[in-house]
């Protein structure tokens, strides 16, 4: 049971104790459960009910509502997400994109948390750095979320794996962060590959360590290997503000004995020995990281270790290290103490925000076979925590369980066979594997549907249940280079001795640039009075958007006669609230099967402006919202018209008979009468197809 009427009462009296006006206990109704389920598509659900492959979807939409549902602009899942999470569009939130930019710098910086201008003070004392003051991390998502609302009206909260929600916002309801949460190294899932032999891979997102096999016990036997895990950043090496390099990370040894008859090895890291089995994943190991020395201050992490290859070759796989859930360096849940109780039920999980180790396929480090067999992990993982959710559900609670079954898998696989567009072929396509993996998304899909009646089983009778997406998906086959495309427009201009190649943001002449792209979907003016170098006045800004806007829409892939960007979204048009002013000025919405390329997204400035895309991250979302609505299906009827992510918002509250909080912009569909409904925006509701 999640809550007794003695511990409310405790609550109600401790807070008359305070002078303070106790909540207001919502009358007794059924509760809510909310599945969100990141990418799932409106077409290839429809197509898979009517193939007879979604029998749980299939009920659901039959005897309860099913309808599309508008995804965010730009639809990116930290954007999207915080959508949900506060009721509002970017311009009230403020997160636009994954990655935002550093107008003083011009550099790219996560949209999680803000630019930071003052990074603090330390003494320097015999090679440590004792810091004095730091800057506090904070997240940059503004606005309430809908769980504080409720919590503060006597409803039992839970949600499990919110994107978006760290560094965490302190809170009394109990919430997992989920996507975004960092690994110990303050990546988003940076692995490890220990080898004997160079490994391929074209600026690996990970740490390859070259090995050798030794014969320390001098019986003539090769069987002995040595390496190091990287943990977090050496903090009491590093000054402030200081970014890492690759010796300034604390380190825990790991040792590999091999057995020389069987396929088996014994590996040690710091006190903890497993053996594995070539082929074979570990459990989770603790692993722990000296930040002072004599045991002053220990940092403790887990990780889960994969026997690639152990004779003749020898490889072996780390995941990130990711935070340990029985004695967390850092906080990922609220409140704080909450992550105690899930360790309890649960054990050791996957804290890492996006734990599928995509990092690694990309990189050509995991075959597909690989990838699919740790992506079962994951669902191990997300499967027991669903049920954790539904055990501790109690009629009237309020409760949301994430899924990222299938986004990412879409993201990763879609280049074997599109299950969109059956028959379109990718050209990362590789015919000697795609057969073996042609309908892994299907699959993935059906693991839902299977997860669906799983929750439908086991809930009180009377809840009411929403499953829904935050975006679908389509094809990613032609790169578009933003910036080259400024460059090649006269927007953007390189320095007269910048060299060709690789070039970046560094290498620019800001005097005479009018513009420049950072993250997914952002394009920014070089304004004057804003960007540290600006060389657009103000008054010009305007005409100059326009005059880009248009020539973005008119561009054609000279391959297809096809429009590479459907929609170009002035800020002011797009977003609404206190923090447009941080906005891109333009939301550039990308046509299918464009998107703007992973280099153009950090700055680079490519020599074309257009080629195929021949990466294994082959599908995508991040292009005009009218291409990838994602789906809601309720229990109950809902009123007609369209509805976006925001009304999500608005209806949990007004199921618990709640008024949507000030700057909230969604309207309930639940209740015909709660408010009039507003125009459905081009930039928010999607018609898919």
């Amino acid at each position: 049971m999640r809550r007794t009427s003695a511990a409310l009462l405790a609550t109600v009296l401790a807070l008359a104790a305070c002078g303070a006006e106790p909540p207001r206990v919502v009358p007794d109704r059924p509760g809510v459960f909310v599945l969100g389920v990141d990418g799932l598509d409106p077409v290839i659900l429809d197509r898979l009910i009517e193939e007879g492959r979604m029998p749980h979807f299939a009920a659901l939409a039959r005897d309860g509502s099913y309808q599309r549902l508008g995804t965010s602009n730009p639809p990116q899942s930290p954007v999207a997400w915080s959508n949900f999470v506060t009721g509002r569009d970017p311009g009230g939130h403020g997160i636009f994109d994954f990655v935002h930019r550093d107008p003083a710098t011009y550099l790219p910086i996560s949209s999680a948390t803000p630019p930071v201008d003052d990074p603090g003070s330390a003494l320097e004392f015999f090679g440590w750095v004792i810091p004095l003051s730091a800057p506090e991390v904070v997240n940059n998502r503004s606005g309430t979320p809908w769980w504080d609302l409720l919590v503060a009206h006597g409803v039992d909260t839970e949600v499990y794996r919110i994107p978006g929600n760290y560094p965490v916002p302190e809170s009394t309801a109990k919430v997992l962060s989920g996507m975004g949460t960092v690994d110990m190294r303050g990546g988003y899932g940076t692995y490890t590959l220990i080898a004997d032999r160079p490994v391929e891979a074209d600026d690996p997102k990970g740490d390859i360590q070259r090995v050798s096999v030794q014969d320390f016990d001098l019986d003539g036997t090769p069987d002995t290997l040595e390496a190091t895990l990287k943990g977090p950043p050496d903090l009491f090496r590093l000054r402030p503000g200081q970014i890492p390099g690759a010796g300034d990370y604390l380190t825990t040894r790991l040792s590999v004995h091999l057995d020389p008859e069987f396929e088996t090895a014994v590996v040690k890291v710091g006190s903890e020995t497993v053996l594995l089995r070539e082929g074979e994943w570990s459990d989770w190991i603790g692993v722990q990281f000296e930040a002072l020395p004599w045991g002053l201050m220990t940092l403790h992490g887990a990780v889960r270790l994969f026997a690639m290859e152990l004779r003749p070759g020898f490889e072996l796989y780390a995941s990130a290290v990711n935070f340990s859930a029985a004695s967390p360096p850092q906080t990922f849940t609220s409140p704080s103490d909450w992550v105690q109780q899930l360790y309890g039920e649960l054990g050791q999980f996957y804290t890492v925000g996006m734990p599928e180790e995509t990092s690694a396929l990309r990189d050509g480090v995991f075959s597909d076979d690989d990838y699919v067999r740790q992506v079962a992990l994951v669902q191990e993982d997300s499967r027991a925590m669903l049920e954790l959710a539904l055990d501790r559900f109690d009629p009237g609670d309020a409760t949301f369980v994430y899924l990222s079954d299938i986004d990412l898998q879409c993201h990763m696989l879609w280049r074997h066979a599109d299950p969109k567009y059956p028959g379109h072929d990718h050209p990362a396509r590789d015919p000697a594997i795609a057969a073996d993996h042609a309908h892994h998304i299907e699959g993935f899909y059906e693991d839902v549907d299977a997860v669906l009646g799983r929750v439908q089983q086991r809930l009180p009778d009377g809840t009411r249940l929403l499953v829904m997406s935050d975006h679908g998906f389509q094809p990613y086959t032609r790169r578009f280079h933003l910036n080259a495309w400024l460059r090649e427009h006269g927007y953007l201009v390189l320095n007269d001795d910048a060299r060709t190649g690789r070039v970046g943001l560094t290498d620019v002449d800001w005097a005479r640039s009018r513009a420049y792209g950072l993250g997914f979907n952002g394009l920014y003016l070089n304004l004057a009075g804003r960007e540290s170098q600006g060389s657009v006045q103000p008054e010009e800004a305007g005409a100059l958007l326009r005059e880009i806007a248009a020539a973005l829409e008119a561009e054609r892939d000279p391959e297809t006669g096809e429009p590479v960007v459907l929609r170009a979204y002035p800020a002011a048009e797009a977003f609404h609230g206190e923090r447009v002013g941080e906005a891109p000025d333009l939301v550039v919405g990308y046509n299918q099967p464009y998107a703007n390329s992973d280099p153009s997204t950090l700055g680079e400035i490519a020599e074309t402006v257009l080629d195929d895309n021949t990466s294994r991250w082959s599908g995508n979302h991040l292009i005009d919202p009218s291409l990838v609505p994602g789906v809601l299906l309720v229990n109950a009827p809902i009123v007609e018209g369209t509805h976006d992510l925001t009304d999500v918002t608005a209806s949990i509250l007004d199921h618990y008979g709640l008024p949507p909080a000030q700057g909230m912009v969604g309207t309930s569909f639940l209740s015909a009468g709660q408010h009039a409904r507003r125009p459905a925006s081009p930039s928010a509701v999607g018609s898919g197809g």
